[in-house]
């Protein structure tokens, strides 16, 4: 009778517990990674696109089957980087519910092979999972070959190498049809005639060249009354920038413009303020950054060209994530970010003054 009794009772505790369990509200789960992730296939390395979710795309929301180590390597060699860090922080913030740790890495100071190459080699050794990585010469290419062969797919963002190699795609600006663009903004600031010198980063960065030949190009093509009378490297460098713009000016006293492909555009626009030649020497420069904003402000550069570098930072480690994890190819092999170009004139839609 009492061992009767005893099983009764642990009958209605177990049905008790089985509607309990039934009725309970479900925590939400994240999806789990399946077993064989479906194989990306990537796209040609020439074909390009700006994807509508620039900036702003978003992990895939699936649990990877392990923790999951990204390295992102870029610069900080100008206050250029600074928003391209603030997108790279974004994304790893975004990835760490997943178990992601996403690191910024600096190898050096110079876009070149003999750079960006060891940083490369260091994350291979390091057993990242995925790299983003600057290519902005021949020199790099090897390196993200090597990583590929690893099993670690590679994102290149900001600059990339013409010669083909196995980075999955690129994040960044269309940087030939950059310089064309800065070539018709220069021409409408000089009234399409005059002498203009260039300031470049540096000749051996071929993102650099496509910028600087664009512009030569489009100028020959459109506007032969436009003289380009040198180029100079300034390393990205704004000080440098100041002392180079002084030295076009000086050599060429009736100069009507001064073209900077890269770094350091606010160091050009202080020389033509302080020489009292602003509106007569016009700047066409790159980049939203607080120094060189100020300066289209106030109608000492003419014009400036963006290349969203936010997500130039971010998109690239959130893409790798979403390719390892959930096997998303990417829409294009280049990512061509947005190029607005910023005056005077409609500055107030892009900036406001900190």
């Amino acid at each position: 009778m009492i061992k009767a009794r005893f099983l009764s009772i642990l009958s209605l505790i177990v049905i008790a517990t089985m509607l309990v369990t039934a009725c309970a509200p479900k925590a939400a789960e994240q999806t789990e990674q399946p077993a064989e992730v479906p194989e990306v296939v990537l796209p040609a390395f020439d074909s390009a696109c700006t994807p509508a979710d620039e900036g702003t795309v978003k992990p895939v929301d699936i649990m990877p089957s392990k923790p999951l180590k990204i390295a992102v390597l870029g610069l900080e060699n100008n206050p250029f980087w600074i928003p391209v860090k603030e997108g790279t922080m974004k994304a790893a913030e975004e990835l760490k519910p997943y178990n992601v740790t996403v690191d910024w890495i600096v190898p050096g100071e110079q876009h070149t092979g003999d750079v960006f190459g060891p940083g490369i080699e260091a994350a291979i050794a390091q057993q990242y999972d995925a790299i983003a990585t600057i290519a902005g010469e021949a020199g790099v290419a090897p390196f993200i070959d090597k990583a590929v062969a690893a099993g670690i797919p590679v994102a290149t963002f900001n600059s990339e190498t013409a010669t083909e190699n196995g980075r999955a795609f690129f994040v960044g600006a269309d940087l030939y049809k950059q310089g064309e663009a800065a070539g018709e903004a220069m021409a409408q600031a000089v009234g399409g005639k005059g002498q203009v010198a260039i300031i470049t980063g540096f000749l051996a960065v071929e993102a650099h060249e496509l910028r600087r030949n664009g512009f030569i190009d489009y100028l020959a093509a459109n506007y032969p009354d436009i003289e380009v009378v040198g180029t100079s490297e300034n390393q990205d460098k704004g000080d440098v920038a100041f002392t180079q713009a002084n030295d076009f000016m000086t050599a060429y006293p009736d100069l009507a413009g001064i073209y900077v492909t890269a770094g350091g555009p606010f160091g050009a626009a202080e020389a033509v303020d302080k020489a009292g030649k602003a509106g007569v020497v016009q700047v066409v420069s790159f980049d939203f950054v607080d120094e060189t904003m100020a300066y289209v402000q106030s109608g000492v550069i003419y014009g400036t060209i963006g290349q969203d570098p936010f997500a130039q930072g971010h998109d690239p480690a959130i893409r790798l994530f979403n390719m390892l994890v959930g096997g998303v190819s990417p829409e294009c092999g280049r990512m061509v970010t947005k190029a607005d170009l910023v005056t005077k004139d409609n500055i107030a839609q892009f900036w406001t003054a900190p």
